[in-house]
């Protein structure tokens, strides 16, 4: 530059300078006015806006040394514009701007100073306004002093900006500084994410320790950096009645949501720069003898380089927040599905849609969420770029604005029934998902009845079902991914083929190097915009959909509870949390302890005229009923099986909301405990104290009553033993004392027992009674409130309320007006018969002690061959060969045409005319290649592969679940297998198809824009290697991490969904004990762990295209150098080298983010791959039986050892049995004898570790378990809960026969009932039947089936004496010539078996004929016995009570 410029040439807008030097800079006017005073006004308004913003706000942070430099930086900025106006105002050179530069700064500087100030104290990170205007005015600081300096006069003020220029440079690095040591509350710096400044997200420097670390060892939850608290939980409000649309945007992160805008309308705007550049790079090496030729030719370098590294900024900024917006919203939405799932009502509330909400809706949401802003961005793209196309074309271009116009209306319309057709797709993954939740629940029944083939072709026919009707939703996304993809080809060939033939008519000139790849550049904009705004609009309205399903779900009929309180305003509320240490999951405060009190009233529960019905559709099942519960004592409500007993219940607790009627009660602080028992999936402690405080005294008062503690001393981790999902992990009389023990600990003044003490021998539920009810007892000064069909607890009675089969009230009184009852009198005279008085409460029979494992097999290394190669394998090898030929064939047809583009722009005119028919065939022809080639990869990979994929892996998931043994499902939770059956199979079916396509198409691509690049630009081969090292390198670093992150991703997610099933199933229980606001809270905790990982991972993705952006730019700056420095490339190599570097730098983007994605949701195969390779068959080495085997019905048990798994230790040893062919045996005996276990190990359900088990004289050790199970008969004392007709129920037991069911049906009872709501077509829901209903169903239906051997675990627990009584008949009718194995406590059924066996510590203690036995002085069976006559007479009493009363 020419020194002493006058300043009369400065004093020009210019704002090029003339006739200074080379004239290659800013006039000093230009750059006073626009590069200093414009940002210098912005940054004021931005800060005056900043400041009214943070002024209330509390001080969060301490002045400190850190604020004094800043302090006296900002002040020496001052001085130095004020050193600045003296020096201009007295001698130095001025602009007609200068004065006012001078004067602005000063005042400006003042208000910078003030946001700096309060910045530091009230904001958690640096000022964004302050560090961006620092970081963009500093190389502006740097012209203007040079400028100066050449300027006649002007060195002393160029002094003095170099001057200021250093004191920003000083307060740039002071405002970038962390200041988490001036912190004054804790907790403030532990989200890095919240206390790094614009630059550091910008950069994504937060995450490279995350990379590093994961680079080195597998990341684990503990390694993650904490995230803010809202992206973990979102609001935390409930959605309101105006749609969730705008309660998200109007909510108090709805700045987060428009945070994205403003970056990425820079984004757009830097987008638009690179057709400008390559026009003028192609200008530049057209000419390489003009004028400042290397000059221009450097700032056209540094261009490249601030264009390329400002598009990789400017993306990051925007995918970050885009990331955090849609982390927002998926934890906003996950946690309103939660809390309003507690607080639905009960006939609307369904586990499975809020399940598939959670794993499917949730996700399409967030990802609708994440991709916004590029909608109207790249509508934005589109209408932009054809203008532009337009001046370099002519109108005659435009033409391709219909072709648009059409495509965007189409992919509207398509993208519109995409929404509907998912809608039903995801339904139907809601329905098979909700029938592999009960299977999962029930599985032990299904192992049981032999009915593992039948429920594999039930969620078979599900499945095939669910992707039939996903084919419709693939079709539309086919026609929108393959309508965009087309504008890659079709937009060049029209919009360049109709200036050629315009030109040509004229005879003009057809088409430059220049216009021919600016218009390229800007065509390959716009189909970006097509592309991605077909895919985000479908994505936008697939989010909707989803969002609207969301809503309709959380729109619902809320839960109201519909009784009456006594003294609302002083009743205290139940407590939430618990403060014990060692409560190792209630981790909550609570709030307060409810006040221990006595009911004031004369009756703690009245029902006056209630009538109700389980549903709105549904019959009424209680009518006009009255009766009052008195507020002391027990009081039992007798009734038959099915007489809604359990609904009245429901009643009490609030849980079911009459039609009609009064419920009132004198306290909102009731204990309840349901029949089945609900058991959550905590420890047996967690179990019991639940959201109280722990109190050691009454916590172990509680044990003893409940018979526990020997069962706790026996446990290998105590009372911290986990329960598993439904209490799969302990036996079904462990369930039901560990759901009593939490109804005691309660302290409630009202308790609630639904036929709690079922299951339960002689001496336990004596030691429970006595504890319970005798004068000192636990509940004899509370209002109790018990419902069973078995009238031996009426003695314990202070109050009786008998109801007949239709819940009508027949008698109402005390006990003694009935007749005495001395079953309890013969309970304490055996007991001191007994030589071991001592509780002897062993593990249970079919007790699975062991806990359930915490973590599953690490699929880091999700990526590797054999995994693709199994994925293969499921596609089919051919497919996948064919897929990819389809895709070259794109390629090809896309990139051809460039090439030919570059040589047919360097012809002369006539060569260009001679050829034109070439140039028409080729964008055309090829180009029609490619659409159909794409299409075809499309249909062939959606439809064929996909589709094969799908069948296939839930096939072998489904083989392996049911083949799994016990141990399997004991010591895994249940959460994580049905991980497998929901978000893996979901990934699989949509994520990995996409991603493989995506894949695919990008990797080829790439492959061939480097070879153009490197053909073009020879030179640039090397970059080109460097750069391929560089990101093989960084994408090793980057994998390790994602994988990771993913898996944690999902398996973070498993105990969400464990939470959600678990506290909607023991709904009723939790509403009645008042716990659902520290439900919430558990929730709240899960779904913010499970925020971490997925945010994460976004952020990741995001640093990734960060770092490939300035890859690129990297190598265009290496090309642009090149062809100045060589002079070796001609104009139309250099635009087809720059067009591809603009089309790499996409490709590459897209390549490693559908690359990645792969990799990451390859790890859903992974996970499937283990779970089918390392899950043990326990059909795995055995044979199938004989034919018609076993046809005799013998059994022979010698010298066996059987344990719960082969890590415990026998529960059985060295036992011996030998049962004649058609011999009736019956087993007898306390708790934990052993009984249970014995059957099962018929079943081969349990570990038997030594000795021989003989059917037929064949060893089933060789036998296939599943094989065993189908040839028994087998009654369980559980039933199978399954949302299924009755007709495809009875297939479970092996029955098809309508006629059979029916006759079944009719003999018991229940037929009236079935045929009024529906018939063999009725559908089994909680409500339809009652508990004792389902369990005489199953009876009915197993004794449907035929077979030599027949097994029965107390399956008539849960009905009435009488049925009891009927249903034995019924098998000794049924399997008169067949061998019956029964285990019960009601010795009066068996009266007429042939052996009795009683069993004690796996051993036997007493057998031989019942009645024999009976005559026995001390027999123990003569003992039982005596007990059940006793209940005999009592019924027979009770009988003639109800006639006298009618």
């Amino acid at each position: 530059m020419k020194l002493n410029c006058p300043v009369s040439v400065q004093d020009d807008f210019g704002p090029i300078v003339r006739g200074c030097g080379s004239d290659f800079d800013f006039t000093l006017l230009f750059e006073e006015s626009i590069l200093f005073i414009g940002p210098m006004l912005l940054a004021s308004v931005l800060a005056i806006l900043e400041l009214a913003r943070r002024y209330n706000h509390q001080t969060l942070f301490r002045g400190g040394i850190l604020l004094s430099l800043k302090l006296f930086i900002w002040i020496g900025l001052i001085a130095s514009q004020i050193a600045f106006l003296v020096v201009v105002s007295t001698h130095g050179p001025r602009t007609r701007a200068s004065i006012a530069a001078g004067g602005i700064g000063i005042a400006c500087t003042l208000i910078l100073t003030c946001c700096s100030y309060l910045q530091h104290g009230h904001g958690t990170r640096s000022s964004s306004v302050l560090v961006l205007y620092l970081l963009w005015t500093l190389p502006m600081d740097a012209l203007r002093a040079r400028t100066l300096w050449g300027t006649v006069d002007g060195r002393g003020a160029a002094i003095t900006i170099i001057t200021y220029a250093s004191f920003k440079l000083c307060a740039f690095i002071l405002e970038i500084i962390w200041k988490c040591e001036f912190a004054l509350q804790s907790g403030l710096c532990d989200a890095p994410e919240e206390k790094h400044g614009i630059i550091e997200r910008a950069l994504m420097l937060r995450v490279i320790p995350l990379f590093a670390r994961g680079y080195r060892i597998p990341l684990q939850a503990q390694d993650l950096y904490k995230i803010a608290p809202r992206l973990m939980n979102g609001n935390e409000k409930e959605a309101t009645t105006a749609g969730l649309v705008i309660d998200i945007f109007t909510s108090n992160f709805s700045e987060v949501l428009l945070d994205p805008i403003f970056p990425r309308l820079g984004y757009l705007a830097l987008q638009f720069t690179q057709p400008f550049l390559v026009e003028r790079a192609i200008d530049l090496i057209s000419d390489t003898r003009g004028r400042n030729f290397y000059l221009n030719g450097g700032g056209l370098i540094a261009a490249y380089g601030i264009v390329y590294i400002g598009i990789g900024i400017m993306a990051s900024t925007y995918e970050g927040k885009a990331a955090r917006a849609a982390t927002l919203v998926r934890a906003d939405l996950s946690t309103r599905i939660f809390q309003q799932s507690l607080k639905l009502d009960r006939t609307v509330i369904s586990k499975d849609s809020n399940t598939t909400m959670i794993t499917a809706d949730v996700e399409r949401v967030q990802a609708g969420v994440r991709k916004m802003h590029d909608l109207w961005a790249n509508l934005a793209t589109v209408g932009l770029g054809l203008w532009l196309v337009e001046s370099r074309l002519g109108p005659s271009s435009l033409l391709t604005l219909a072709l648009i116009f059409v495509c965007l209306v189409l992919t509207a319309w398509w993208s519109a029934r995409a929404s509907k057709y998912q809608e039903t797709w995801l339904k139907a993954m809601e329905t098979r998902l909700h029938k592999t939740v009960q299977v999962l629940k029930g599985i032990k029944v299904i192992k049981q009845m032999g009915g593992s083939q039948a429920i594999f072709e039930l969620l078979q026919a599900e499945r095939a079902s669910e992707i039939g009707l996903s084919k419709r939703f693939r079709l539309e996304m086919i026609a929108i991914i393959t309508l965009s993809f087309s504008s890659i080809t079709t937009l060049p060939a029209i919009g360049l083929v109709l200036p050629v033939a315009l030109s040509k008519a004229q005879d003009g000139q057809l088409l430059s190097a220049r216009n021919a790849f600016a218009a390229l550049t800007l065509f390959q904009l716009v189909s970006s915009g097509i592309q991605d705004g077909a895919a985000h609009g479908m994505q936008l309205m697939v989010a909707i959909g989803s969002l609207k399903r969301v809503q309709a779900s959380l729109n619902q009929r809320m839960w109201k509870d519909g009784r009456r309180h006594a003294g609302d305003e002083s009743t205290d509320t139940i407590v939430v949390g618990s403060e014990s240490s060692n409560n190792s999951t209630a981790d909550y405060a609570p709030e307060k302890e409810p006040r221990e009190k006595r009911i004031e009233t004369e009756f703690a529960m009245t029902l006056d005229k209630v009538t109700t019905k389980w549903s709105d559709e549904g019959d009424l099942i209680v009518k006009e009923i009255s009766f009052n519960i008195p507020r002391d004592g027990l009081t039992v409500i007798y009734g038959p099986t099915g007489s809604g007993k359990s609904t009245l219940l429901k009643l009490m607790t609030g849980d079911n909301l009459p039609v009609s009627g009064k419920v009132s009660t004198a306290d909102r602080h009731i204990a309840f405990c349901d029949q089945p028992p609900w058991i959550a999936n905590l420890s047996i402690r967690d179990n019991i104290v639940g959201a109280r405080p722990f109190d050691e005294k009454l916590y172990y008062t509680v044990l003893d009553t409940c018979a526990l503690d020997r069962d706790i001393r026996e446990l290998a981790e105590g009372d911290q033993h986990m329960c598993g999902l439904n209490g799969v992990s302990v036996s079904g009389g462990q369930r039901v004392r560990i759901a009593l023990a939490r109804t005691l600990y309660s302290r409630a003044n009202i308790v609630i027992l639904d036929d709690c003490f079922v299951g339960l021998d002689g001496r336990t539920e004596k030691h429970v009674l006595d504890k319970l009810f005798a004068s000192d007892g636990i509940l004899s000064s509370r209002a109790t409130i018990l419902a069973t069909s078995s009238p031996r607890y009426l003695s314990l009675a202070n109050h009786v309320i008998t109801i007949d089969a239709n819940c009508n009230v027949v008698r109402e009184g005390q006990y003694i007006d009935v007749g005495e009852y001395t079953g309890v009198d013969q309970i304490e005279q055996m007991e001191l018969q007994q030589q071991n008085a001592a509780l002897e409460s062993h593990r249970e029979d079919d007790s699975e002690l062991l806990r359930v494992a915490k973590d599953v097999s690490d699929t880091t290394n999700s990526g590797d061959l054999a995994v693709y190669q199994w994925y293969f394998q499921a596609a089919g090898k051919r497919n996948f060969a064919l897929f990819l030929i389809l895709c070259s064939l794109f390629v090809v047809g896309s990139t051809y045409p460039q090439i030919f583009l570059r040589s047919w722009t360097e012809k002369t005119l006539q060569g260009q005319k001679s050829t034109v028919s070439s140039f028409y065939g080729v964008l055309f022809g090829v180009g029609s290649m490619a659409w159909l080639g794409f299409y075809g990869a499309c249909i062939w990979l959606f439809l064929q592969m996909a589709v094969r994929v799908a069948r296939s892996f839930h096939t072998m998931l489904l083989e392996t679940m049911l083949n799994a043994s016990m141990d399997f499902f004991a010591t895994n939770d249940s959460g994580r297998t049905l991980n497998r059956f929901s978000q893996d199979l979901q990934i699989i079916d949509m994520e990995l198809p996409l991603s493989f396509i995506g894949t695919a198409i990008s990797t080829l691509t790439v492959i061939a824009q480097c070879v153009v690049i490197i053909v073009e630009s020879p030179w640039t081969g090397f970059a080109v290697l460097g750069l391929a090292i560089v990101l093989l390198f960084v994408f090793r670093v980057y994998l390790r991490s994602t994988r990771r992150l993913r898996y944690l991703d999902i398996e973070m997610k498993a105990p969400v969904l464990s939470l959600l099933i678990e506290s909607i199933d023991g709904l009723a229980t939790v509403r009645a004990f008042g716990w659902i606001e520290w439900y919430v809270r558990r929730g709240l905790k899960v779904l913010g762990q499970a925020q971490v990982p997925f945010h994460l991972l976004q952020t990741a993705q995001v640093t990734l295209n960060l770092w490939l952006d300035l890859l690129v730019a990297m190598l265009g700056i290496v090309v642009t150098s090149i062809a100045v420095g060589t002079h070796s490339s001609s104009g139309g190599s250099l635009g087809l080298a720059l067009l591809n570097i603009v089309g790499l730098g996409q490709s590459v983007r897209i390549v490693v983010h559908f690359y990645t994605s792969l990799e990451i949701t390859l790890g859903a195969v992974a996970r499937i791959r283990d779970f089918v390779l390392q899950t043990e068959s326990e059909n795995a080495g055995r044979q199938e039986p004989p034919p018609e085997w076993p046809r005799i019905g013998s059994i022979e048990i010698q010298n066996v050892n059987v344990s719960h798994s082969s890590s415990l230790p026998p529960v059985i040893e060295g036992f011996e049995l030998n049962i004649a062919p058609g011999s009736k045996v019956a087993i007898c005996g306390r708790t934990g004898s052993g009984k249970s276990t014995l059957l099962n190990s018929l079943l081969q359900l349990v570990h038997v570790s030594a000795g021989t088990i003989l059917i037929d004289g064949v060893d089933i050790a060789t036998l296939r378990p599943k094989d065993i199970r189908t040839r028994l008969v087998t009654l369980p004392q559980e039933t199978l809960k399954l949302s299924v007709s009755i007709r495809q129920y009875a297939k479970v037991y092996g029955i098809s026969n309508d006629k059979d069911i029916i006759r079944g049906l009719t003999e018991v009872g229940l037929w009236s009932i079935v045929e009024r709501i529906g018939g063999l077509d009725m559908l089994l829901t909680d409500d339809s039947l009652s508990h004792g209903q389902r369990q005489l169903l199953g009876m009915t239906l197993a004794c449907l089936q035929r077979g030599k051997i027949v097994l029965m675990d107390e399956p008539t627990s849960h009905v009435d004496v009488n049925i009891q009584s009927q249903f034995h008949r019924a098998i000794f009718n049924t399997f008169s010539e067949s061998t019956v194995v029964c285990i019960t406590h009601q010795v009066d059924t068996i009266l007429d078996f042939d052996i009795a066996i009683v069993l004690d510590r796996g051993k036997i203690v007493e057998h031989g004929s019942p009645r024999a036995l009976l005559n026995e002085e001390n027999s123990k069976l003569k003992q039982l016995y005596s007990l059940q006559k006793a209940e005999a007479v009592m019924v027979e009493k009770l009988s003639d009570s109800d006639i006298q009363n009618e």
